[in-house]
């Protein structure tokens, strides 16, 4: 139909075209466009976007960039892990391999998914959705998402970040990563982009004892055979209207008790608020976040509550160029048992550099000095190489 409309409004200036060759600058901007299709050709591959879109890292939504067929990209990093002070082997690990292949059915009908390999051997489906994309303020999506909180979860590519792992806090409070079945809308407008979905929920049964060790990671379901007895919803709220500025929140609220008929509640709250401010050559990132399960001491955790954050700065000493060099330093804390006696509360301090000799490639090196609840301090030193494509 869009196509039709603009075919009736085209036609009658076609006979004034054909009249007014286009002036020099007009020629000079077609020859442009040329230069660079043939440039892309002659590269064989795509390049991928500079920035986010739709919620995605720049490789995942290369798919939005086609204007109609196949999508492919993907990422990877590997990852070496000396630790001292704790008596843990170091570790050389092929981290992840991940695929992105989409499809562009149409000018608003678009197919995205992730299949992602961990450690060589393990393998899962993270992303698989359909976009109906209706106007820029309002679009659907529904099937396999990604849960729409923090900064790693959405957009977790090892170009994007600068440690060679994930924040600590984006890997307990928010389990990153993190996806389930879900149907939602999402869009922007002015300065103002959001997300909303109804998802299938945590399971307290997988998720046991461990709320207070490791956080909500054992509650995740991933979408296979997920249980759907109590659904979550989550949305996300990020204002981007001022330059250099990205601040938002983001939620979940459900109920993790799956179990058929009349069973114990557990009432499952998560709230988390970030922001990011550039400018020139400094990056200053932060994120809070809290989480509450109801219940969760009658599970055998010492505390219904568990909270983190985090703050990292970071100066790019190769500002403006197309390569990247950039010395950071972070400092984050959590606790797994807020507000009772037991000892759950941890720090890190990581300072490191990560180098992109292009967009598409990172170096990183990283020194960690980690304060874990009930034992001595453990320094970890970490390299790693990343990809995205």
């Amino acid at each position: 139909m869009r196509l039709v409309l603009l075919t009736a409004l085209l036609l009658p200036a076609a006979p004034l075209a054909a009249q007014d060759p286009p002036d020099n600058a007009e020629l000079a901007r077609r020859i442009d466009l040329l230069a660079e299709e043939l440039e892309g050709l002659r590269n064989g591959r795509e390049a991928i976007a500079v920035q986010d879109r739709y919620g995605l890292g720049p490789a995942a939504a290369k798919v939005y960039a086609v204007d109609a067929g196949p999508s492919l990209g993907g990422y990877g990093e590997a990852l070496y892990q000396g630790y001292s002070g704790n008596g843990a082997a170091n570790r050389f690990d092929l981290y992840r391999l991940v695929l992105y292949v989409g499809y562009r059915f149409s000018e608003d009908w678009v197919f995205n998914s992730e299949i992602e390999f961990e450690h060589v051997d393990q393998a899962a489906v993270e992303m698989a959705y359909l976009d109906h994309l209706i106007d820029p303020a309002v679009n659907l999506r529904a099937g396999h998402l990604l849960v729409p909180m923090g900064w790693i979860n959405e957009t977790h590519e090892p170009t994007t970040f600068w440690s060679a792992n994930r924040p600590q806090v984006e890997r307990l409070i928010l389990p990153t990563t993190w996806h389930e079945n879900g149907v939602g809308i999402h869009g922007q407008a002015g300065g103002l982009e959001y997300r909303s979905y109804l998802m299938n929920g945590f399971d307290a049964s997988t998720l046991g004892a461990d709320l207070g060790t490791t956080g909500f990671r054992k509650a995740r379901q991933g979408g296979g055979q997920a249980k759907a007895e109590n659904l979550a919803w989550t949305g996300r709220l990020d204002w981007t209207g001022t330059p250099g500025l990205i601040a938002g929140a983001s939620a979940w609220l459900g109920d993790a008790d799956q179990t058929v008929g009349a069973g114990p509640h557990f009432p499952t709250t998560i709230l988390e608020v970030h922001a990011q401010y550039d400018w020139e050559a400094l990056r200053l990132r932060g994120l809070w976040a809290r989480g509450e399960l109801d219940g969760a001491t009658t599970l055998g955790n010492p505390s219904d509550r568990i909270e983190g954050w985090y703050l990292e700065a970071g100066w790019d000493l190769l500002a403006g160029r197309e390569r990247e060099l950039v010395p950071f330093l972070r400092y984050s804390e959590s606790d797994l048992a807020v507000g009772s006696p037991v000892d759950r509360a941890a720090t890190w301090i990581t300072a490191g550099l990560a180098w992109k000799p292009l967009p598409q490639a990172v170096f990183k090196l990283d020194y960690q000095r980690q304060d874990p609840p009930g034992s001595a301090e453990v320094d970890v030193l970490e390299v790693a190489a990343g990809w995205a494509f």
